[in-house]
């Protein structure tokens, strides 16, 4: 057994040098691909952190560890995507956790799924790949409409099967995109409560 001392970002950078860097998305499509389960029912998740509770040491350094493992060299995006998450989790009904993948060297997809603390009915409100930016989120052009952010260059509408109720992206790539995203959260949040 090897003990690695040192912040969660030394240790990322240790894990990178030693060959255990992730690898990055092609696109900016953050919903879950066929190969990965996002189901909560089968327990397909791990790491789940609650909102409004202070992270344990262990937490944060896995939540920061799979931030900067997952976001690469990408100073902004990185920052972007701890942020959001971080802001995400000071609320007390939000949920933050990892999927599971067969697919990566430790076990975990590559994206975070967002949800209501509550029963979960619906899944994940958000997915978002720290690896792009990506974040996908439980709305459809009608609740993007009602939010009167229809014309925002920020949003990009998915071309999905119309059943997919992830139609809509808003890349975390800036910090007006960091607010946005934040407020579409909120919205897929009243949506499943029926809000």
């Amino acid at each position: 057994m090897r003990i690695i001392e040192g912040s969660p970002q030394e240790i990322i950078e240790y894990e990178r040098a030693n060959s255990v860097a992730s690898r990055s998305a092609p696109t900016v499509d953050a919903a879950p691909s066929h190969e990965e389960s996002a189901d909560p029912d089968t327990g397909s998740e791990v790491g789940v952190l609650h909102g409004s509770a202070a992270l344990s040491p262990d937490d944060h350094v896995a939540l920061m560890k799979f931030i900067y493992g997952r976001a690469g060299k990408n100073d902004v995006r990185t920052r972007l995507t701890e942020q959001f998450v971080m802001k995400l989790l000071a609320e007390d009904d939000i949920v933050v956790a990892f999927g599971r993948s067969s697919k990566t060297l430790d076990g975990l997809a590559d994206y975070l799924m967002i949800r209501d603390s509550g029963p979960q009915r619906y899944g994940a409100v958000a997915y978002l790949r720290p690896s792009n930016g990506g974040m996908s989120v439980r709305l459809g052009p009608d609740n993007i409409e009602e939010l009167g952010e229809k014309d925002n260059p920020r949003i990009q509408y998915r071309n999905v099967a119309p059943s997919d109720p992830y139609k809509i992206n808003c890349p975390l790539a800036d910090d007006e995109a960091f607010t946005l995203a934040v407020k579409l959260v909120r919205a897929a949040l009243g949506a499943v409560r029926g809000e």
